[in-house]
């Protein structure tokens, strides 16, 4: 395969795509992406087209057009084609000269004509099957409420409020992708050989078999922390690899490195820890974990530090608890909670 780029080797893009690349090498891949957006636009179609062939290799029909166009050409070369002619009395058929580096041989026109028609139904048979392969895409989605959806490999995904997935009927090919608006926790069934990809907001988060918590809102920087595993977070030239207790938000022209913040992910395991946190911290936490109505009657008590842990505890209780810790009063006025009082104790 020979390049069309003046700088770069489709050959070494084969290789950065299929993880296979040295150091070296997907260094200078990524200095080429980032020259300029076009060159990022290319590797997303260069991905996509390595996406399908992937998924072509898990077809029971194979297209070998190597293998066909090799025989065309003997075929040729001995002189076998049959194409059959309509009789012309007056005119012979034009032809054009055919250079074999061992013998001279001219062809007529309609044997390359039939040369070119088989090559153009090889084609279009390839295509038609990678359509008729196509998996059904299918959707979850959530409005003011969470739910949890299991994929067909057994991943568990449990989406936040406002949320949408989108995932084959059946994962084939290489690639377990789905595609993220909004927020979600997953846990993701081990496959070394398969690995498991989402597509937010522009981002692309790998990983093998892991749990972690994406957070892919319209208008706002995507973020990624991880409870379990390791995890790959790329957009366009940048890349990082989280672990553990890590965190990533993407920028528009960076990748910034965080603590994980465990909380973010209380929607799903109901589990929250506070160590010397600020009241409105611990109230924001609240507020997205719950989807409640939660806030401070005064900027005093905000800035109140607080360490405490909840575990699967309903929401009033949880508010109670941090009343009496801090010495505030909780007051309910329709869905609005308040927390009151004149400092901290």
């Amino acid at each position: 395969m020979n390049s069309s780029h003046a700088n770069i080797s489709e050959e070494l893009l084969a290789r950065y795509l299929a993880d296979t690349a040295s150091d070296s090498e997907r260094n200078e891949v990524e200095a080429w992406l980032a020259e300029s957006e076009a060159n990022a636009r290319e590797l997303a179609t260069y991905r996509l087209i390595w996406d399908h062939t992937a998924a072509m290799k898990k077809s029971s029909m194979t297209v070998d057009t190597d293998a066909a166009w090799t025989r065309m050409k003997g075929k040729m070369a001995a002189g076998k084609t049959a194409v059959p002619a309509q009789e012309v009395p007056t005119r012979e058929a034009k032809t054009i000269e055919f250079r074999p580096e061992v013998q001279k041989r001219r062809l007529p026109v309609t044997v390359w004509a039939a040369a070119m028609i088989a090559i153009l139904v090889m084609a279009f048979g390839w295509f038609f099957l990678l359509a008729d392969k196509t998996p059904e895409s299918l959707n979850v989605a959530t409005a003011n409420n969470t739910t949890e959806q299991i994929l067909p490999d057994g991943t568990k995904v449990f989406l936040n409020y406002n949320s949408k997935l989108t995932y084959p009927e059946n994962f084939e090919g290489d690639l377990r992708t789905v595609s993220l608006q909004g927020e979600a926790f997953f846990d993701v069934k081990p496959d070394a050989a398969h690995p498991f990809v989402i597509q937010a907001n522009g981002t692309e988060i790998r990983v093998l078999g892991t749990s972690f918590n994406v957070k892919a809102y319209n208008k706002a920087p995507v973020r990624v922390d991880v409870a379990t595993g390791k995890v790959r977070v790329s957009k366009d030239a940048h890349r990082v690899e989280l672990v553990k207790g890590q965190s990533a938000e993407v920028l528009k022209d960076s990748i910034r490195s965080l603590q994980a913040n465990l909380n973010l992910m209380g929607y799903r395991t109901q589990v929250y820890e506070f160590n010397a946190a600020d009241l409105q911290d611990v109230v924001s936490s609240i507020r997205d974990g719950y989807h409640v109505d939660v806030r401070l009657s005064n900027e005093k008590i905000a800035q109140c530090r607080l360490t405490i842990r909840f575990e699967k505890e309903p929401v009033d209780a949880t508010l109670s608890v941090i009343a009496e810790t801090l010495d505030l009063s909780l007051r309910k006025e329709g869905k609005v909670y308040w927390l009151e009082g004149n400092g901290c104790q």
